[in-house]
């Protein structure tokens, strides 16, 4: 699927046709935008994007790559720039850093994604509803190209919310549970923070490299907008590098935790032991079977009851002893 946006002569274009995208291509003063939603099939929009854009075959073939890291390249009419948008399921525990392409030169900006970003189709329909002379496709590309980043990043900070609910949670779950779902959600959300890391990091680079690397191509009062966006991403990184710390933090509480809860267990096994100890010692001896046993041999009928309230006062005088010493 397909969207092309054109801004000609103040005017906006939108579902233009793949002619209407080739007469603007030939003016300079046209802005073109293409968006492509092309699933895992991107070869039936070969042909249009190295005829009509005259992308590399390099660059195709990067475009259909699944994973990538975020990255920044120039080449001889374009820049190709690789980012990545932010999902997070706080009820599963589960992420996704789906991956967007986007493709500019001097008068086309080319967005391409293989899966739904729904931040994007907002964006998007913002874009073909604005009928205004301030509509940002007529701002001129670096400005396109800043508020789709700007759009994306500003995804994130909700995704951090969702974050930090869940690391409330399992802060709360961690002391009062400490069961095995609670580890397992630990280490899942352990791999995600570190998935979302290595995600960003790239990009907090890239979004540098957008002012210091095109040259001419991102005016000098564009360039605050592109800094704002860099700022945003070294706190996204920020907080997702200490969400990641709380949750080592957590696997170590976790663990603590465990290992309390055993002692403690331990130590109620080794009481009661101990309370039998005594009492099995004196049955084992009166339980001998020997053919003549003193005491019993010649029971007058209470030696029985005598040796039971032994024992009875022995069991009472050492849970007495264990709560005296704060044991129990």
């Amino acid at each position: 699927m397909q969207q092309i946006i054109i801004s000609q002569k103040g005017l906006l274009q939108v579902d233009a046709t793949n002619q209407q995208l080739h007469d603007a291509l030939q003016d300079t003063q046209s802005i073109v935008w293409l968006d492509i939603q092309s699933g895992k099939n991107l070869a039936k929009y070969i042909g249009l994007l190295s005829n009509e854009f005259q992308l590399l075959p390099l660059t195709i073939e990067s475009m259909q790559e699944e994973k990538e890291r975020a990255k920044l390249v120039g080449y001889h009419h374009y820049f190709y720039l690789v980012v990545h948008s932010l999902n997070f399921n706080g009820d599963a525990v589960e992420a996704d850093t789906p991956k967007l392409d986007i493709i500019f030169g001097k008068n086309f900006l080319i967005t391409s994604h293989q899966q739904e970003l729904d931040w994007l189709s907002d964006f998007h329909k913002t874009v073909r509803e604005d009928e205004s002379e301030d509509n940002i496709v007529h701002l001129g590309v670096p400005r396109l190209l800043h508020a789709i980043l700007d759009t994306m990043v500003d995804g994130y900070f909700p995704v951090l919310d969702d974050i930090d609910d869940v690391v409330d949670d399992l802060e709360n779950s961690t002391v009062e549970q400490a069961d095995n779902e609670v580890q397992t959600r630990i280490f899942r959300m352990k791999r995600i923070l570190v998935q979302m890391r290595r995600v960003i990091s790239p990009q907090v680079e890239v979004s540098s490299s957008l002012i210091t690397r095109t040259g001419d191509f991102i005016p000098t009062e564009v360039e605050p907008y592109f800094s704002d966006v860099h700022d945003h991403l070294i706190r996204t990184f920020e907080v997702i590098d200490s969400y990641r710390d709380l949750m080592s933090g957590l696997l170590d509480v976790y663990l603590t935790t465990v290992s309390n809860r055993q002692n403690e267990i331990m130590k109620q096994l080794a009481l009661i032991s101990t309370i039998f100890l005594p009492i099995t010692f004196i049955t084992g001896v009166f339980g001998q079977n020997f053919a003549h046993s003193p005491q019993v041999e010649f029971d007058s009928g209470w030696n029985f009851w005598i040796v039971l309230l032994v024992m009875i006062l022995l069991s009472l005088g050492q849970i007495w002893y264990f709560r005296h010493r704060q044991w129990i």
